[in-house]
């Protein structure tokens, strides 16, 4: 059994999730703007490059493109805020897609829940 303080899967406030992300990260968008997601996971990536593969093997009809942004903006209230409104719950930071399965794998962030 894991140390709940030492899993990733853990419910997250905002000042430990920056903890485990880069001081840049990257997310997919289909409109210039609004994070691409599946529902309840949203998918942040240390790199353009790796989100633009991630977005290759995920081989979505929509058209995906990279938008970076610091750690700390994506981590503000408002921003986890938002992601709630998404009902993202949980955050996939650099995932891979198994590619005899199609599933997705990674380290997960779950977000902490309103009080």
């Amino acid at each position: 059994m894991s140390d709940p303080a030492s899993d990733s899967a853990a419910p997250r406030a905002p000042g430990e999730l920056i903890t485990f992300l880069p001081p840049r990260v990257w997310y997919l968008t289909s409109n210039g703007d609004t994070m691409w997601c599946r529902r309840p996971y949203g998918f942040w990536f240390s790199s353009s490059e790796a989100a633009m593969k991630f977005a290759e093997a995920m081989g979505t009809s929509d058209e995906l493109s990279p938008i970076g942004m610091d750690a700390k903006d994506l981590v503000t209230d408002e921003a986890l805020g938002a992601l709630r409104d998404m009902d993202v719950t949980r955050i996939f930071i650099d995932p891979q897609i198994d590619a005899d399965t199609g599933d997705v794998h990674g380290t997960i962030l779950r977000l902490s829940p309103v009080n």
